[in-house]
This record gives C-alpha cells, sequence and structure tokens, in this order.
C-alpha cells in the first residue's frame, strides 16, 4: 500500500501564527496560571464567572489583554480553515478576518459596558457582560487544540465546524443557565440582542470573505 502525502495548501505562515498563539499561551501562564486554568475549565466548572465580576478586574489588565488577542487569533484560524475556498487563501486573507474580530469583539465590549452605564443597569448586567465575553474565551482556549488537529492531523472541515459547533451550543447555554433571572425577565431583548451581536456578524464575516 502506497503512502499518500497529505498536501496543505498553506505557506509556513500559519505554522507562525499557531505558533504565536503558543507563545501567548505561556505569557498568560506565566502571569496568572491559576487564571488561566480557569478560563479552561470554566464550561466545567459551576460559577467560577461569578467571581470574577465579584473582583472588579479591568478588561485592560495584561491578563485580559493577552487572552483577548489569543481569542481574535484563535476564532480567526477557525474562520480561516471553514470558509469555503473560492480563491487562495494567503495571509492577507487571514489578516482581513482577524482584523474584522478584533474590531467586532472589541466594538463588542465597549458598547456592552457603555450601554449598561449609560442605561443604570452596570449592576445588573455586569455578570452577564462578564460570562459572555469570559465563555467566549474559554471556548476559544478549548477550540484551539482542535485547530492544530485540523491542520496536521484531520483533514476534516466537518470535524472542525462539528467542535465549534458544540462549543457555542454549550456556551450559550451556559450564559442562558447563570443568567436566568435577567434572560426570563427581558427574554425579547435578549433572543433580539443575541441574533444581533452573536449570530449577525458570523453571518456577516461569512458572506464577506466567500464573494
Amino acid at each position: 500500500m502506497q503512502a499518500i502525502e497529505r498536501i496543505i495548501s498553506y505557506d509556513n505562515w500559519i505554522t507562525l501564527v499557531v505558533l504565536f498563539s503558543i507563545i501567548l499561551l505561556a505569557i498568560l501562564k506565566l502571569i496568572k496560571p491559576n487564571k488561566l486554568l480557569g478560563h479552561t475549565l470554566a464550561f466545567f466548572t459551576p460559577g467560577y464567572f461569578q467571581k470574577k465580576a465579584d473582583d472588579n478586574a479591568s478588561f485592560y489588565s495584561s491578563f485580559n489583554l493577552v487572552l483577548f488577542l489569543f481569542t481574535s487569533i484563535t476564532l480567526s484560524l477557525f474562520f480561516f480553515l471553514v470558509v469555503p475556498q473560492h480563491y487562495e487563501k494567503t495571509f492577507f486573507y487571514f489578516l482581513i478576518i482577524l482584523s474584522f474580530i478584533i474590531v467586532y469583539l472589541f466594538s463588542r465590549q465597549i458598547l456592552d459596558r457603555t450601554f449598561s452605564n449609560i442605561l443604570g443597569l452596570s449592576i445588573i448586567t455586569k455578570y452577564f457582560i462578564i460570562s459572555k465575553s469570559g465563555y467566549l474565551s474559554s471556548l476559544s482556549l478549548l477550540l484551539f487544540p482542535f485547530i492544530i488537529l485540523k491542520l496536521y492531523a484531520i483533514d476534516s472541515t466537518f470535524f472542525l465546524i462539528s467542535i465549534f459547533a458544540i462549543l457555542f451550543i454549550f456556551r450559550a447555554f451556559l450564559i442562558l443557565k447563570n443568567n436566568k433571572k435577567l434572560v426570563i425577565r427581558k427574554l425579547f431583548y435578549f433572543i433580539l440582542y443575541f441574533c444581533t451581536l452573536e449570530i449577525a456578524p458570523l453571518l456577516i464575516l461569512y458572506k464577506t470573505t466567500t464573494t
């Protein structure tokens, strides 16, 4: 039986991006190893982000900024790998996705905090905002090893999409479960918010990178 060489259409830059992401993880571990482990296991640790909400940690802390960059790169790698290849995928193509992800996530953070303060809801929505962004970071930390598997071992886009879908649905479930009082009281607005700021950007990114 003749061995079949696996063909990878990407240049060496994508390996450098993965290595840079691993360096970011090493930095996070050096800064706050317990916090990194907590974020990684947050899906399976009830009440973890409730403690973070009580700590009043700043979004602009060194740990949170590095984690934000890692999350952005991981999500960008995911979309880069799963979007249908209508033309050659280059580093510039990846940078477009990364820029969109960074602008979207940063803008959402600012808008969430700004509107909650303006409307006098900062105390009510504080845990909701922290858990939403925190679980997204947890999703990225759990997704990253599967991205590496997709790149170097399992050449299956369906495999990666399935993992992301499971994590995304689990994240939505945890947000609903941990904020059920707020969600039940404002169900219509929550559904509107979730569709507008969670699902719509994914569709926009898909459309802009496939046309």
